[in-house]
């Protein structure tokens, strides 16, 4: 409990002054000066004290008013949860080997139908976006809730299609799945409050943590783990299961990620990832580092697809997927602070009127 204008207070000592001033210039040349006349004439108590009565009620009513006595106030909001999620998908050169499908497809094509399937089923208020890859990754559309353009999107990547992002991605054989999942990372990074983003500085010594040998623990930044960053966010990764861990002072590519590290990031953060998988099983090393590395948690899960598959099959896989992060029902508390003000008002002014009709009453002139 607060109090807006405390100073307001300090007006209830002047209110015995006023009665004073009215008892002594405006009551007197009233009823009292009936005692020269008749005393059976004068005022009797209640029409005597009545008018001071209703003018102290008044006045303290009038001084709360105004010093606005506060009090804090619980209400509940129920609300549907909303989800942010990054599609990746791989282009390189084994997913364009063809499909079961009849129509000449490839396994880009109809993985293709089961990210728009996937579109289709999630809430109209969750952000999606869509990040494709090979030897590099793009960043293809920027999260958003229309629909339409998502699979607008997903379109460029088809190979009947033949956009320019198409070609540029499939001219590289490899599978950056680093790459793209920090590129996937980075995009949360920018769609939280400015003041919960994390530096440039932040980010690049972050990046630079994730790269060389497998360490045992990431670090988070404080800042992300004071917003509880990673609840409802999810990345989808698409890709033909030859990921290299990428561990650059072994031996590796120069720059590269170890995607080893970048699944610790995504687990100590709270994301989840899942990944479909073709073919061959995925490296053991990150099978283990997804699942449970030897806890209970899991960051992810992953679904392994044949090496011939069609859109029924894919598509099963997203609804499943859809099914795992559906949107939870949620509960918001919020603390508002009410003031007295407005009720106070009112009940000084119910108390002035009542003060004019007794002052106009045959009934109470005659008490």
């Amino acid at each position: 409990m607060s109090i807006q204008y405390p100073w307001a207070l300090t007006l209830v000592f002047f209110i015995p002054i006023v009665i004073y001033i009215r008892k002594k210039y405006i009551v007197r040349i009233g009823f009292t000066q009936l005692r020269f006349f008749d005393q059976s004439l004068q005022a009797k108590p209640l029409m005597k004290y009545f008018p001071d009565i209703f003018a102290t009620i008044f006045m303290l009513l009038v001084v709360f008013a105004i010093a606005n006595i506060q009090y804090s106030s619980y209400w509940h909001k129920t609300y549907l949860e909303t989800k942010w999620i990054m599609l990746v998908q791989d282009l390189s050169g084994s997913m364009q080997r063809l499909s079961s499908e009849g129509d000449r497809s490839t396994l880009g094509d109809v993985a293709l139908e089961g990210a728009r399937a996937f579109i289709d089923l999630r809430q109209k208020d969750d952000l999606i976006g869509i990040i494709a890859f090979s030897s590099f990754a793009k960043l293809v559309a920027p999260p958003t809730f229309d629909k339409d353009i998502l699979k607008k999107k997903l379109t460029l990547l088809s190979r009947r299609e033949d956009s320019f992002i198409f070609r540029e991605l499939t001219v590289g054989g490899a599978t950056n799945a680093s790459y793209a999942t920090w590129l996937a990372l980075c995009v949360f990074f920018m769609l939280l409050p400015e003041e919960h983003q994390p530096s440039l500085e932040e980010i690049n010594d972050l990046r630079d943590s994730l790269m060389g040998r497998t360490v045992q623990e990431i670090t988070v930044p404080q800042k992300l783990k004071n917003i509880n960053f990673g609840q409802g966010m999810a990345i989808v990764l698409f890709t033909d299961g030859r990921i290299e861990v990428n561990i650059s002072d072994s031996g590796g590519e120069k720059g590269l990620l170890n995607f080893i590290n970048v699944i610790k990031l995504i687990k100590a953060l709270g994301i989840k990832i899942y990944f479909i998988v073709v073919g061959e099983e995925l490296n053991r090393e990150i099978r283990f580092v997804l699942e449970n590395e030897g806890t209970k948690t899991s960051a992810g899960e992953i679904f392994y697809m044949p090496y011939i598959f069609d859109r029924e099959k894919i598509i099963a896989v997203y609804q499943k997927i859809n099914e795992i992060e559906r949107n939870r029902l949620l509960e918001k508390i919020s603390k508002q602070k009410k003031g007295t003000r407005e009720p106070l008002a009112l009940s000084a002014l119910i108390v002035l009127i009542g003060y004019w009709l007794i002052q106009i009453s045959p009934r109470f002139r005659k008490v």
